[in-house]
C-alpha cells in the first residue's frame, strides 16, 4: 500500500476487437505519467499483455476469465501489486466480453479506497465494426459497455464523419465521445479527483456465458494460405481471434494475426519466440473450439509430415 495519495485508475473497456490496446498503447507512448497495467484477456493465452509489456516496466495479465465477474479476486490482488511499484496511474484494461461495471464494484471495496480512486472508465468503440454489423448496437454486452462508461473514443473511422454517431451515443448513453484521430483528452482521463463509485443500477451486469475461447499452440509453423483459407471458414462464428504466428513462409520471422469479423491484419511480431500461440473467442452457440483446434494441428501436421 502506498500510504500516500490515491493512485488515479482509468477502466479501459470496449467490445472484443475494438481497439483497446491499440488505445493503451498509444497513452502509454505519450509519457505523461509513469503508468501500471493490468489486462484481462478472457482466453487463458494473455496475448494483449505481450503487446503492451514492451511500453512499460509494470503490466499484469489476468487470464482465463473475466475480471468483470469470476476474477475480481485476483484484480484485489493485481491492484496491490501494482501499487508496491508506485505507479502515477493505473489503466486496467478489461477483457472484450467485460461489463465494467463489475469492475467498478471491485474498486469500490474499501480495502483499495484509500489507496486507488476511479478516476474515468473509458469504452473504445469501434465504427467499422458498426457500419458492417449494425445490429451491434443492440449487443447486450456492447449497450453495457456504453452504459458503464463515462467517455467513449471512436476508432478506426476511416474519413467517416462521427458527427452523426456522437450524437446517438450521447442521447442513447448519455456518453460524450471523442475522437480517435484527435490529440488524446488525457486532462479529462486523469483528473486526479477520483470518485466514489456508484451503486451499480439497472439491467443485471452482463456475464461471459455466452463466449467460448479456443487456446491453441504449436512449436512448428503454419503454411500462409492454408490458415488464411481456415480463419475465413471460421469467421462467420468468431467474434475475434488473435496471437502470434509463425508462417512456413517467414522462417524466423513470427507475425502478429489479428482478426475482427472478416477484418484480418498480419504485422510483424519482433521479439517473439517461434511456434504459435492463438486465442480464437467465439460464439457458444456456432463456434466447436475443438473442431477448431483439430483443423489448426492437422494444418501443422500436414507440414511436418
Amino acid at each position: 500500500m502506498t500510504g500516500s495519495a490515491p493512485v488515479p485508475v482509468l477502466v479501459v473497456t470496449g467490445f472484443l476487437g475494438a481497439g483497446k490496446t491499440t488505445f493503451i498503447n498509444r497513452l502509454l507512448s505519450s509519457g505523461q505519467r509513469r503508468i501500471a497495467a493490468i489486462v484481462n484477456d478472457f482466453g487463458a493465452i494473455n496475448i494483449d499483455v505481450a503487446m503492451i509489456e514492451g511500453q512499460i516496466d509494470t503490466v499484469i495479465g489476468l487470464e482465463n476469465g473475466c475480471i468483470c465477474c469470476s476474477l475480481q479476486g485476483d484484480l484485489l490482488r493485481a491492484l496491490k501489486q501494482v501499487l508496491e511499484h508506485e505507479p502515477e496511474a493505473i489503466v486496467i484494461e478489461a477483457s472484450g466480453v467485460s461489463d465494467p461495471r463489475g469492475i467498478v464494484q471491485t474498486l469500490s471495496d474499501p480495502v483499495l479506497w484509500a489507496d486507488v480512486r476511479l478516476d474515468c472508465t473509458l469504452c473504445i468503440v469501434d465504427v467499422e465494426d458498426l457500419a458492417e454489423t449494425p445490429a451491434r448496437f443492440d449487443d447486450p454486452v456492447w449497450r453495457a459497455q456504453l452504459r458503464g462508461s463515462d467517455f467513449a473514443i471512436l476508432g478506426k473511422a476511416g474519413d467517416a464523419d462521427l458527427s452523426p454517431l456522437m450524437l446517438r451515443l450521447g442521447t442513447e448513453f448519455r456518453v460524450r465521445s471523442f475522437d480517435a484521430r484527435d490529440d488524446l483528452p488525457v486532462d479529462l482521463l486523469f483528473t486526479g479527483q477520483g470518485k466514489a463509485p456508484a451503486p451499480v443500477e439497472g439491467a443485471p451486469i452482463q456475464d461471459a456465458a455466452r463466449f467460448v475461447a479456443l487456446e491453441w499452440g504449436s512449436e512448428g509453423s503454419l503454411p500462409f494460405t492454408g490458415f488464411q483459407r481456415l480463419m475465413e471458414t471460421l469467421a462467420p462464428a468468431l467474434y475475434r481471434a488473435k496471437g502470434f504466428v509463425s508462417l512456413v513462409e517467414r522462417p524466423g520471422a513470427p507475425v502478429l494475426f489479428q482478426m475482427v469479423g472478416r477484418r484480418a491484419t498480419f504485422e510483424p511480431a519482433a521479439g517473439q519466440d517461434p511456434g504459435c500461440r492463438l486465442v480464437l473467442i467465439g460464439d457458444r452457440a456456432a463456434f466447436d473450439p475443438e473442431a477448431a483446434r483439430a483443423r489448426l494441428s492437422d494444418l501443422v501436421e500436414r507440414r511436418e509430415a
